[in-house]
């Protein structure tokens, strides 16, 4: 066990004088040296120092506990709390955890040393409750609060215990709150083979780099971690921040991302402060500061539609032709989410409430006049897609942003849009069509989750613990690094729809018609089952219409 500073030293250390900046405190735990009945893991305690000297670099007053029993991780987690309360509201918390850490029955428990799991009950008695860590946090009321759990290495408990399972289950962030997962909710993470583990290493070095809104610094986290492990294990996060917070404030605005295309045991990332020269396939860049990430799609050439041979062929998605995309351009990493829409609509003083909203519920749906895109019938993160959007407002938004960073956005067209969600890729669907089960790392579908909220749909033979949307860029990209192609929500594109593809253009242009009362849109969404996730399949939507399953992201020409 070390560095553990007393109560009264933080307290001190937090109110002198002489800070400027807001406080940041932080406890970090590693908990490494189990007994052979539980089994000693290789890295917490390396990654805890590391986490911990890189939080002390860009500010963070730290607590360090290395091999803590109980009762020290409990009186640890008990000042910190009362330091956060101590550091008044503009304060920040962290807390960073790595060891073993359970889910039993929806519950995650971090395991310290000397636990004796033996039975469920066990687990409260012996364990620290996860959510008791969030709620020493929440009643500080301080403004921006982070939890990082790495405690998913394995399950140590004895089979016998039913309700145990491998990985950690999802937790809510309470609002003013983001909450970081070293993988996703009911998997695994890796060790790796050096001193650090993959999570611990990528994350130390984002929160030293360059300066990043905090979702993007975590996402860049995901796409190295997800290199590092050739995409076995795919960090996950859950936000409900309410205004921007950086980990390294240098005084400067955050620098736009370059990523180039990394192998599977290659963590290494270009950063930069724009786009140079020519477009290079694969990186990723901002038009300014407030910008999307978008990321350069190469030019090429693919089949589209849907195959003689693919059984769920439906009459819009024939005939098979070839496009040519004859040109790189770039498209948004994301979708574009609730918070982006918003400095839309503030600027623009849009209004998004006149007209009804269409609610999907499992069955024929239902407009309401009430529902808007700030209401859209569940509870959103500002980090998730915008729904309740029409074509138009879509067009709107693009308008706007061409017009605030000096580049010309537009929705992609048709084409592009299912060439860039391929990616490559020749079948159906963007998994092995033998393993449906990963869809879940890949898209936000009516899985398990959902299947609960609506019972009548027949749910994905897996469960990402969201049954509505998920904050934009939660799953595993594809290999242009596009996130949510499949799920999440529908996305609207250029095109004017028409029932089938005859004389379609083969140059990867947008379809346009003198009368165009219906667009297309491509992707499927948090309540379509996985024959909506096929490259082919087609929603045509009224352009004035409204729905809570559909969203959209932009592309531009470069």
């Amino acid at each position: 066990m070390r560095w553990l500073l007393p109560l009264a030293l933080w307290i001190s250390l937090l109110t002198t004088p002489a800070a400027e900046a807001a406080p940041r405190v932080a406890l970090v735990i590693g908990n490494a040296g189990y007994g052979d009945a539980i089994g000693r893991l290789p890295n917490p305690a390396e990654d805890a120092n590391l986490i911990a000297a890189a939080l002390t670099e860009v500010g963070f007053t730290v607590t360090t506990l290395i091999d803590a029993d109980q009762r020290a991780m409990k009186r640890a987690i008990s000042d910190f709390g009362q330091a956060l309360v101590a550091a008044g509201p503009e304060a920040t918390g962290l807390f960073y955890y790595a060891g073993h850490g359970v889910q039993i029955g929806g519950t995650n428990y971090l395991v310290p040393l000397g636990a004796d799991i033996r039975s469920e009950a066990d687990a409260e008695i012996e364990s620290v409750d996860a959510s008791w860590v969030l709620k020493q946090m929440e009643f500080a009321g301080n403004r921006v609060n982070v939890v990082i759990l790495d405690a998913c290495r394995n399950n140590p408990l004895p089979r016998s215990l039913r309700s145990a399972s491998s990985g950690l289950a999802r937790m809510d962030a309470p609002k003013g709150s983001f909450i970081a997962y070293s993988t996703a909710p009911g998997d695994v993470a890796q060790d790796g083979s050096g001193t650090n583990s993959p999570y611990a290493a990528a994350l130390a070095q984002a929160i030293t780099g360059a300066a990043a809104p905090i979702e993007e610094m975590f996402r860049n986290v995901r796409v190295a971690v997800m290199a590092a492990t050739g995409e076995a294990q795919v960090p996950w996060d859950s936000s409900s921040l309410t205004g921007a917070f950086y980990f390294k404030e240098d005084g400067t605005a955050a620098a736009p991302t370059v990523i180039a295309p990394v192998a599977a045991n290659d963590q290494s990332a270009a950063r930069g402060q724009a786009m140079e020269g020519p477009p290079k396939a694969g990186s990723v860049f901002r038009d300014c500061p407030e910008c999307p990430d978008m990321v350069v799609i190469p030019a090429g050439r693919f089949v589209m539609g849907a195959p003689k041979e693919d059984e769920d062929r439906r009459a819009d998605e024939a005939p098979f032709h070839k496009v040519t995309i004859g040109a790189p351009f770039a498209l948004m990493t994301t979708e574009v989410t609730r918070n982006q829409f918003a400095a839309f609509v503030i600027a623009t003083g849009r209004n998004m409430e006149d007209g009804d909203c269409y609610l999907a519920d499992g069955g024929d749906g239902k407009s309401d006049d009430a529902a808007h895109w700030l209401a859209p019938g569940f509870k959103q993160e500002g980090s998730e897609p915008v729904v309740c959007v029409s074509w138009h407002d879509a067009v709107a938004y693009a308008e706007w942003l061409s017009n605030k960073a000096g580049f010309a956005y537009r929705l992609p067209t048709e084409a592009e849009w299912e060439y860039s969600a391929r990616a490559g890729r020749r079948g159906n669907f963007p998994w092995d069509e033998n393993s449906a089960a990963d869809a879940c790392h890949i898209g936000n579908s009516m899985d398990v989750s959902g299947h609960k909220e609506f019972p009548t749909l027949e749910p994905s033979p897996c469960d990402d613990g969201r049954a509505f949307t998920a904050p934009a860029g939660s799953y595993r990209p594809n290999l242009f690094k596009l996130f949510d192609m499949a799920g999440n929500v529908w996305e609207w594109v250029e095109d004017c729809y028409r029932p089938s593809y005859r004389q379609a253009p083969a140059d990867g242009s947008a379809v346009e018609l003198d009368s165009c009362p219906e667009h297309a849109a491509r992707g499927g969404s948090w309540n379509d089952g996985l024959w909506d996730f096929r490259f082919a399949r087609r929603y045509n939507v009224d352009g004035w219409g409204r729905e809570n399953i559909l969203g959209f992201r932009l592309a531009r020409d470069l």
